[in-house]
């Protein structure tokens, strides 16, 4: 079979995964990265890594996603005993080289993280979207109008970084390592029985710390980040009380937010909470921060 096919049945596999493949794929046993439709204009996390072989094989994904799928151009069931075999040893390789590649640029990302981070200082109370969302800047850092927000392991280490801009608009450093990882906002001394609020944002984070003082606050950066966060939280401290304070996406077909807060307080028998709406409040509104900073505009149209 010559290359043309072997790249038309990787694209068509590629679009079967929801991902639009890039119009070049190169076949040459090597990592390629490309850019995923509808993500950032700069980003590259779509990979791929194709062999050609005497049946082509292969795998690709999507970093962001944490998405990984493997690819032969033949189907287990048609190849003989000799060939799976050869085929199963072959993508354990891939995937041992996919982890290993995936380390290499996150381990670089924290070096570049801690870099920069010494290099800015602590973010201006007065800064535009802090005064917006009527918080403290706690942990963040600023660079010029950018807040940036460190993200740790419970270690200390520094894997990541987020970007917010004035205006509110958001962002991650490239390659940084998310997942078991958090933003740390509020860290009074670590007690085995301490009561540690795990949420999804920054300024979420910033609402609950102020409201309660006497707690430690971490934020997961998203909601799919909540659960592998309050694994390791509880790895940590056995007995601390942990509470996962939702997004409610009430809007949205799948509440992701909710389901995936509930996801987390079961898997450490901790507790869940949302928001408790009140009547009247506009239902575009979804977490903790939204609710405060309505209450506060209600406020000062009152007075």
């Amino acid at each position: 079979m010559d290359f043309s096919e072997i790249i038309y049945e990787v694209k068509a596999e590629m679009f079967k995964n929801s991902i639009v493949p890039p119009e070049n794929i190169i076949i040459d046993g090597q990592f390629h990265r490309f850019h995923i439709q509808g993500s950032k204009q700069s980003s590259k996390d779509g990979w791929y890594i194709i062999y050609h072989d005497v049946i082509p094989y292969g795998a690709f994904g999507n970093w962001k996603e944490n998405q990984s799928i493997k690819w032969c151009l033949k189907k287990q069931g048609q190849m003989s005993k000799k060939d799976r075999v050869y085929y199963q040893l072959q993508m354990v390789r891939v995937m041992g080289q996919r982890i290993a590649l995936r380390l290499e640029e996150q381990t670089k990302a924290s070096m570049s993280a801690s870099s920069l981070y010494l290099k800015t200082s602590p973010a201006n109370p007065q800064h535009p979207y802090l005064l917006r969302k009527h918080i403290k800047p706690f942990f963040a850092h600023q660079q010029d109008d950018l807040l940036v927000l460190p993200i740790r392991d419970f270690s200390g280490k520094l894997w990541s970084l987020q970007f917010i801009k004035s205006n509110g608009k958001k962002w991650f450093l490239p390659n940084g390592a998310i997942s078991g990882h958090f933003i740390p906002i509020q860290l009074n001394p670590i007690q085995q029985r301490i009561k540690i609020l795990l949420c999804e944002g920054f300024a979420t984070g910033a609402t609950l710390a102020s409201a309660c003082p006497d707690a430690c606050v971490i934020a997961a950066c998203n909601a799919g980040n909540l659960k592998p966060v309050a694994i390791n939280i509880r790895q940590q401290l056995p007995n601390a009380t942990i509470v996962i304070c939702a997004d409610d996406d009430r809007l949205s077909l799948k509440n992701i937010g909710v389901i995936k807060a509930q996801e987390a307080a079961i898997a450490v028998g901790g507790y869940f909470i949302k928001p408790d709406w009140p009547e009247g409040s506009p239902n575009v509104l979804t977490d903790f921060n939204d609710l405060e900073c309505w209450l506060l505009s209600k406020e000062e149209a009152a007075a």
